[in-house]
């Protein structure tokens, strides 16, 4: 399949240190990829090196176009807690920022574009909380909200970063089934992703990363091989060893 997204030798740097480390990827059209690693092997980083919000080395090209700024196929949703959540805007309003024009800021979305946020929100069971003010909602209905916003992106490839986190019973079936629909509507996703079980059962490939690219493949491949060697990679995987 051809890349929707590709990176190549992406670093990022604090204060000298590398927290991201060379690191080469790509991503298909309709293909669900599950990033995991340890706590502080980057995969945070990583998501906002793609999106073009941190300054790396290396280059990042999208639907076939070198990135040298955000890009507009391309839609990342941050953990809430990384979210100014101090303005009074409601759930809908949070949702419909995603329309604003950058030079425009005070235009208002037109009939379809509210038709799209009505349509995102629906999908993912949150029209009931249209009006509620987006500071009061728990951590999984803000990340519902999030991810609505950006569904109105209508983004070739999607950015998530732990987006099950917070997530109760019906909230996970809800992402499970909207992440099925972006794939089968053509939409990459790479998702943080802390549980090996739902690695498995959601997403067709996992990337396992150490501050660079340790392993990636299938989910029983690169999941089975990590518990059995502490990280490396089953025959039949693509593993590369970190820098």
């Amino acid at each position: 399949m051809d890349a929707v997204l590709s990176a190549s030798g992406v670093t990022v740097r604090y204060a000298g240190h590398a927290a991201v480390e060379s690191v080469t990827m790509s991503l298909a059209a309709s293909e669900l990829t599950a990033l995991m690693g340890p706590n502080g092997a980057g995969k945070s980083t990583l998501l906002n090196a793609l999106a073009g919000l941190l300054p790396h080395e290396g280059t990042v090209s999208c639907c076939g176009r070198i990135r040298t700024a955000p890009f507009p196929g391309l839609a990342l949703v941050p953990q809430r807690a990384r979210i100014r959540t101090g303005l009074p805007l409601s759930a809908s309003q949070v949702v419909a920022t995603a329309c604003l024009h950058p030079r425009k800021w005070w235009s208002r979305p037109d009939r379809h574009q509210r038709g799209h946020i009505a349509d995102a929100m629906g999908t993912l069971g949150i029209a009931r909380l249209a009006n509620t003010p987006f500071r009061t909602l728990s951590g999984g209905q803000a990340q519902r909200v999030l991810l609505a916003r950006a569904l109105v992106q209508r983004p070739a490839v999607l950015l998530l970063d732990e987006p099950y986190a917070g997530l109760d019973a019906e909230g996970t079936s809800v992402l499970n089934a909207c992440l099925a629909r972006l794939a089968d509507s053509g939409t990459a996703v790479l998702a943080a992703v802390h549980d090996p079980a739902v690695a498995r059962e959601v997403f067709q490939r996992v990337i396992l990363l150490n501050k660079g690219v340790v392993a990636e493949g299938a989910p029983g491949e690169v999941l089975d091989a990590a518990a059995l060697g502490g990280g490396g990679a089953a025959p039949g995987a693509a593993a590369r060893t970190a820098a």
